[in-house]
């Protein structure tokens, strides 16, 4: 089946919405106890991923304006499968060993944020680039744009330094991380016919 650049592009950006969903319900599950369990979180994330990274990818193969965004989202979306199969994955077992693999456990622990912080830096890098291009739209594209843009700038900075310092960070560089998918996942689906996604 054919797809163009434009429909791979939305559904990438589609996808990008599911996330920061399921990154609000996870806050909201955690400290608010609603008892759902996070295996089936993280295993909609999962798909939301691998949905967002090869649609993104599609667009690229279709020569999609913009490629740094299709490429950091495509990246972005593997990146974060990564931390994701990591947690479902290993996370349990781990903490069931008990204090013998505390270490490894920590270990573990700190490689999967790893994937999860440089994953929201490249959401930022993608809202950073639609936003620039939508600075020259009408107003309300404008708005996005400034949204798009100090949100990405926030993710990148965030994230970079807790790739460094680790999970200190994690709040806040996570917090904006999902800010920049929000407002990039916005920024492409109201472009329309822009260049941007076309």
């Amino acid at each position: 089946m054919e797809i163009s650049a434009r429909s791979a592009g939305q559904m990438a950006a589609l996808a990008l919405l599911v996330i920061v969903v399921t990154q609000a319900l996870y806050m909201v599950n955690s400290s608010a106890g609603l008892g759902i369990a996070t295996s089936i979180i993280w295993t909609i994330e999962a798909v939301g991923f691998m949905v967002m990274a090869v649609f993104a990818m599609v667009a690229l193969a279709r020569r999609a304006s913009a490629p740094v965004v299709w490429a950091s989202i495509a990246l972005g979306g593997i990146f974060n499968v990564i931390q994701v199969g990591i947690g479902l994955a290993m996370f349990g077992p781990l903490q069931e060993a008990g204090d013998a693999s505390a270490a490894a456990f920590q270990a573990v622990l700190a490689g999967a944020f790893f994937f999860y912080f440089a994953g929201k830096f490249l959401f930022g890098i993608a809202a950073i680039v639609l936003g620039m291009a939508l600075l020259k739209g009408p107003i309300a594209a404008r708005v996005i744009a400034g949204l798009a843009i100090l949100s990405g700038l926030a993710a990148v900075v965030l994230n970079a330094v807790a790739m460094g310092v680790g999970m200190d960070m994690v709040f806040a560089a996570g917090a904006a991380g999902t800010a920049a998918a929000l407002f990039a996942a916005i920024a492409v689906l109201t472009t329309g016919r822009q260049s941007i996604v076309s």
